[in-house]
């Protein structure tokens, strides 16, 4: 599972992405979002005072923990598309929002 953090410049490691653009005082972009994390980035951005960067990186997950979240927004999403019927459209949108809720969980 992907989480976005906010992490002291100290804590962040070579390899971990970048999930939000680095800017400068004047708020032209230093670094874009996406960009992986090296030793040069970290180096020059402590150079410039950056004491914090929100980074995008991956980690374990519990699977009696994913299954519990996963089984509750099934009930969650069941309650909410009661009336919308059976059609195939339905059926896929229903799937669209639990892949993605799945995917993209906070």
């Amino acid at each position: 599972m992907k989480i976005v953090e906010t992490l002291p410049i100290g804590e962040v490691v070579p390899g971990m992405y970048l999930a939000q653009a680095v800017m400068d005082d004047g708020g032209r972009v230093l670094v874009p979002a996406g960009a992986e994390v090296s030793e040069s980035m970290l180096n020059s951005l402590q150079r410039r005072d950056v004491a914090e960067l929100t980074v995008e990186r991956e980690v374990e997950e519990d699977p009696a923990e994913r299954e519990a979240f996963r089984a509750k927004l099934v009930e969650h999403l069941d309650r909410l598309f009661r009336k919308a019927g059976d059609a195939a459209e339905t059926r896929v949108l229903y799937q669209s929002i639990l892949d993605f809720r799945l995917e993209h969980r906070s």
